[in-house]
């Protein structure tokens, strides 16, 4: 998913100005559905009202005790199943516990198409336990902060610590309704800041081919006639690998989501189903499970990844349509920090491209895992935002976040001290497609 913090810091130099009510103005007419009236839903809900947006409602329970209290301070209250139709953006902000029920309940078949649908997470590794529909928009505000808190911060227009994650992997990604919303919520202050271009930040066309590029997998196709002639698998293809002797495989879970349990790996020239055993959906890792005897797969480290090492790319590059070869690309580690300071990731130089999703990245020298490649910067984002197309700015999920993974997942993990080989790279590297 794409991860966009909406404020600047106060010690950059001062840039333009835009007025808060161009971003309000995307969202003014849209209908919002506050589902849950605790802290957080209390405390949005009148956020939104003090930015100028009048089409809330507040989703209770008819037995709710908050029913009183949201009247009591203006709002109209309906039920879930009424506000779920009723409503464009949905923001659920009920107890994480019954979030899947409310939702499997009272919103999923109930809820129109291409409505969008937000969620409160309290750090970026935090994951709900269920997928929404896939022609609905998804995005997650992340902040630290209470209730009172995010209410204090915007009477004083100083919402430093509130950012917003979108979910690409979908439909559509609503970056500008995510960015609105995050502004209407986070800062009582009539001027933005300069964001992310010299355009209007709140222009809903500089999201059109602007936007971090999660998913190296491009080939999807664009319609049923397409996915028909051109794609016969009707999936995404990526790249995967062994983390053992017993046939379990680390990939990205973007490349496995959309057909979970129809997936294949690429094995000694044969297909061969996988199962999908557990995934990270913030941290876009899958462990899927072969029915096969594997030889080699990929060892850690006991030492942490370090600036400027040297480092491999094993992948699939636009599948096999190039050839069946694993590709092999080379560079070093250029920052022990993702997008915006996310220390789960790390940032290389060496190039991927579509179809490298899930591929390991390893340590030249000893083949040790690295990191899993998982998004590059759009060379259209830089474009629009800084004048230039980006080179080879890629990223990828650090190896401890994916050793604590599988390590929770009962998975053991082994230490390579031994030099590489690539044969042994090759042969523990897999082409996974759907």
């Amino acid at each position: 998913m794409g991860l966009f913090d909406i404020f600047k810091s106060e010690n950059e130099p001062k840039k333009k100005k835009y007025q808060k009510d161009d971003a309000v103005d995307l969202i003014r007419k849209k209908n919002f559905a506050i589902f849950g009236f605790g802290p957080q839903g209390q405390v949005h809900a009148m956020n939104l009202k003090d930015s100028g947006i009048d089409n809330i409602v507040i989703a209770l329970r008819d037995n709710s005790k908050s029913i009183t209290e949201a009247e009591s301070k203006g709002f109209k209250v309906m039920k879930f199943t009424k506000a779920a139709e009723w409503a464009d953006i949905i923001m659920i902000l009920l107890p994480d516990d019954i979030q899947k029920e409310i939702y499997a309940k009272y919103i999923e078949q109930y809820v129109k198409e291409g409505s969008v649908i937000g969620f409160h997470v309290k750090s970026r590794s935090q994951k709900k336990n269920f997928t929404i529909r896939s022609d609905l928009g998804e995005f997650f505000v992340y902040t630290k902060l209470n209730g009172k808190d995010l209410r204090d911060s915007f009477k004083k227009a100083n919402p430093n610590e509130i950012s917003y994650i979108v979910n690409t992997n979908r439909s559509f990604a609503p970056n500008d309704i995510a960015l609105a919303y995050l502004i209407a919520i986070g800062n009582s202050s009539p001027d933005i800041s300069y964001i992310a271009n010299e355009k209007n930040p709140f222009d809903p066309k500089r999201f059109e081919n602007a936007e971090i590029d999660e998913d190296l997998d491009e080939t999807k196709p664009k319609n049923k006639e397409e996915d028909k002639n051109q794609n016969p698998s009707k999936g995404s293809v990526g790249t995967g690998f062994f983390v053992d002797n017993q046939g379990h495989i680390i990939t990205n879970y973007h490349v496995v989501k959309s057909n979970e349990n129809k997936s294949k790996i690429m094995f000694k020239n044969e297909e061969t189903k996988v199962s999908l055993v557990a995934f990270d959906e913030i941290l876009d890792i899958a462990l899927l499970k072969a029915k096969v005897k594997n030889k080699n797969y990929i060892k850690f480290s006991n030492s942490s990844p370090t600036k400027a090492q040297n480092i491999l790319v094993a992948g699939y590059p636009y599948g096999k349509d190039i050839s069946d070869d694993l590709k092999i690309t080379s560079g070093i580690i250029n920052s022990l920090k993702g997008i915006k300071n996310n220390t789960s990731m790390l940032q290389i130089d060496a190039t991927v491209n579509p179809g490298n999703s899930g591929g390991p990245i390893v340590d030249k020298e000893t083949g040790c895992l690295v990191g899993v490649a998982t998004m590059k910067l759009s060379k259209d984002y830089t474009k629009a935002a800084y004048g230039v197309e980006s080179e080879n700015i890629n990223y990828g999920i650090k190896s401890s976040q994916v050793k604590d993974f599988l390590e929770a997942n009962n998975i053991n993990i082994s230490i390579k001290k031994n030099k590489l080989k690539i044969s042994e790279l090759e042969e523990s590297t897999v082409f996974v497609f759907s």
